[in-house]
């Protein structure tokens, strides 16, 4: 909830942005600050970006809205053909909602849906992990690992006492389960319950940029075919280029039954989430036993669509991509720097491209990742926390896909002065 205006400044409040260009933006008192985490890892090619604000400029003046069951329209469609063509192998159909909870939602649907159509009514079983964020919808939510991200009031509508979300916990110390601990969550359950496995294949807000290492990605892709269990992958972060590949996915050489993806599509310059459906499943739920309804009010609409084709081409056309991957690297030899720097205070740090993060020594406070953060706006840099415990807390570092050399080390320079300041404190209250 935005609270209500106080009647007198307060020196906590938050700074009221003025206006934004390229990777910076400012308030209203002219300070600057340095988008060193992309808003929350959807403005990928940063701020005001001529092509995109000309796009939205032209499609205001032509049409910003048709209902989806009364019109097709050229923006969408242009869209659907693109993002085919960068899909992971084997899609078939592309479903549009709003949100990155929405395209989940979705994502659980198809999936039961699949089940269903398929005669195994009986798989009622998502299997998820802890840490893990999917999203602040009741079905997103309901397969969330992350206890902060739940309150009590909120139980009777998930739906938890039903025994149809499970939880994969890791070994205390580990950020990610391993193959063996998801297999013996599966076996738990028993295979033929399972309706879906849904993975973040690089975890975003819950476990710090941690990714699933290759093995288990490769064992969860062939244990879900061989049970005939969707695998649904997450990529609501770490789409879109943000790995230095299109999908986190691409580096582990896998293809999800389902994927989903937002933030990036757009470049945060309006609503849009995708949800990328295999053959296997359009197949299972296609004529006669007929379509089920998806889809919201604003689903693919013209205004979101031609921003999504902008920042499609911007992407391709500035090679944004390749140039993730390579100053993700710089970005990385970076942190780790400082993580050297600052033993006492960071463990490490991990990562793809420019979606990375620095880990807080598990001594640490637990709200050490806050007083970062707080302590970065102070030094003009924009910084995410993430975490839901001891070995997950970090801070998120994912500067746009254009960032250049220079960027990166002017993040790295405002992040030096932020973590001397946060360790000095320490020591003063040692």
């Amino acid at each position: 909830m935005i609270p209500a205006p106080a009647t007198a400044p307060s020196r906590t409040a938050l700074p009221v942005a003025a206006w934004a260009k390229g990777p910076y933006i400012y308030d209203a008192d002219g300070n600057d600050y340095l988008d060193g985490s992309s808003g929350v890892l959807n403005v990928n090619v940063g701020h005001a970006h001529p092509k995109v604000l000309q796009a939205i400029e032209a499609q205001l003046g032509q049409l910003t809205f048709v209902h989806r069951t009364q019109f097709r329209n050229d923006p969408a469609a242009r869209l659907t053909e693109r993002l085919l063509a960068i899909a992971p192998a084997k899609t078939a159909a592309i479903e549009y909602s709003n949100s990155g909870s929405e395209a989940n939602e979705c994502a659980l649907r198809l999936a039961f849906a699949y089940q269903h159509r398929r005669g195994k009514a009986q798989r009622t079983v998502i299997l998820s992990e802890e840490p893990s964020y999917h999203g602040m919808t009741a079905g997103a939510l309901s397969i969330t690992g992350s206890p902060n991200k739940r309150d009590p009031s909120v139980e009777p509508l998930l739906g938890q006492s039903s025994g149809n979300r499970v939880l994969v916990r890791p070994k205390p110390g580990r950020r990610r389960a391993t193959h063996e601990e998801w297999a013996q969550a599966l076996l738990g359950v028993g295979p033929s319950k399972v309706a879906a496995i849904v993975i973040e294949p690089l975890g975003g807000a819950s476990s710090g940029a941690a990714p699933i290492d290759i093995d288990t990605m490769h064992w969860l892709r062939r244990e879900t075919r061989n049970n005939g269990i969707v695998l649904i992958a997450d990529e609501v972060m770490s789409g879109f280029g943000r790995t230095g590949k299109w999908w986190a996915c691409d580096h582990s050489s896998i293809a999800p039954d389902i994927l989903t993806s937002g933030k990036g599509v757009t470049g945060g310059y309006t609503s849009l989430a995708v949800t990328f459906v295999a053959e296997t499943i359009t197949a299972a739920i296609a004529e006669p036993l007929g379509p089920i309804a998806l889809g919201h009010t604003m689903s693919a609409n013209p205004l979101a669509c031609a921003a999504a084709n902008a920042v499609l081409s911007v992407l391709e056309d500035e090679g944004l991509l390749s140039n993730a991957a390579r100053t993700g690297g710089l970005l990385a030899e970076a942190l780790t720097t400082l993580c050297h720097r600052y033993p006492a205070l960071l463990s490490d740090q991990s990562g793809m491209g420019l979606m990375r993060a620095l880990h807080i020594n598990a001594d640490q406070a637990a709200d050490t990742n806050k007083r970062i953060i707080a302590a970065a706006k102070e030094n003009g840099l924009v910084l995410c926390t993430a975490g839901i415990n001891k070995a997950t807390n970090s801070v998120l570092v994912a500067p746009p896909l254009n960032s250049t050399p220079e960027l990166i080390d002017e993040l790295a320079e405002r992040l030096d002065q932020t973590l001397a300041a946060v360790s000095e404190i320490g020591a003063d209250h040692a």
